[in-house]
């Protein structure tokens, strides 16, 4: 009796991202201008052009956030990556938003204080081999007295506002990523949570700020409740207690210290605190 022939392996498709076949690997599709696919194939898809592109339009490149000549652009990204892309057009808006509140609400008050721009938000080229938590701080606050940076500042964007929320979650990575660096500086952190939502021009989308809300490494050790694994990722997730975040509008009398210690003054006495543990 003859013997069967084994049916050939699905070879699954290989995200652009970590260069690796993936059983969660789909196409993925992107309104973008020419210029944001450009810096996507070069920087974060290691030269890989879309595979498809569709026919111009105007609308919101998803990445810019400007409303110009876009087409609709495929690769193949796993779940993750395909999360992370959609994210960073939201970061860009949630980053000038900041630095609009600083300009506007905090340097007239404290001219001394410079903010820079540290981690400008980017796609950039995942492997399994990269170590978590190494990422430097969004932004640094330097006194232009001394030249030193005497803060940072990390920026968390979501959909919901705080008062939406029940509890405030952040990836274990990522308080890793504000802990190594206050660490490798020797500086405390901020950090704000920034409110976008989406806004339509059919088929295409685009982000607006709603609103920030700030808090500090200190009260979130204050508030932690638990860390858990993501139901959807492999990947531990630490939850904090929501009266952690205050009003913006309450920021420049903190960093003044005119509601109590300044944060410089009180990592010079504390240190860095535990701001969750297993």
């Amino acid at each position: 009796m003859a013997r069967k022939a084994k049916a050939p392996a699905f070879v699954y498709p290989t995200c652009v991202r970590h260069a690796k076949t993936r059983k969660d690997v789909r196409l993925r599709h992107f309104f973008l201008c020419d210029g944001c696919t450009k810096l996507w194939t070069k920087d974060a898809f290691g030269g890989n052009a879309p595979l498809y592109v569709g026919e111009k339009l105007d609308g919101y490149c998803l990445l810019c956030n400007q409303i110009k000549t876009a087409r609709l652009r495929t690769w193949f990204l796993c779940d993750i990556c395909h999360r992370v892309a959609g994210a960073i057009g939201r970061n860009h808006v949630a980053e000038e938003a900041i630095l609009n509140f600083w300009n506007a609400d905090v340097k007239p008050r404290s001219p001394h204080l410079e903010i820079i721009r540290n981690d400008i938000s980017s796609l950039r080229p995942r492997r399994d081999t990269d170590v978590s938590g190494t990422a430097p701080m969004d932004f640094l606050v330097r006194d232009l007295r001394t030249g030193k940076e005497v803060f940072g500042i990390e920026n968390k964007t979501g959909r919901s506002s705080i008062q939406d929320m029940s509890q405030f979650q952040l990836d274990v990575s990522d308080c890793d990523t504000i802990l190594n660096d206050m660490s490798r500086l020797s500086i405390p952190a901020y950090i704000i949570h920034a409110q976008v939502l989406e806004i339509w021009q059919p088929p295409t989308l685009g982000n607006k700020i709603m609103g920030l809300w700030w808090t500090d490494v200190y009260k979130m050790a204050e508030h932690f409740k638990a860390v858990k694994k993501r139901a959807d990722e492999n990947r531990g997730a630490a939850y904090f207690g929501k009266k952690a975040f205050l009003e913006i509008d309450t920021f420049p009398d903190a960093v003044e210290g005119k509601s109590g210690i300044t944060l410089v003054d009180r990592f010079a006495r504390d240190g860095a605190p535990e701001m969750y543990h297993s």
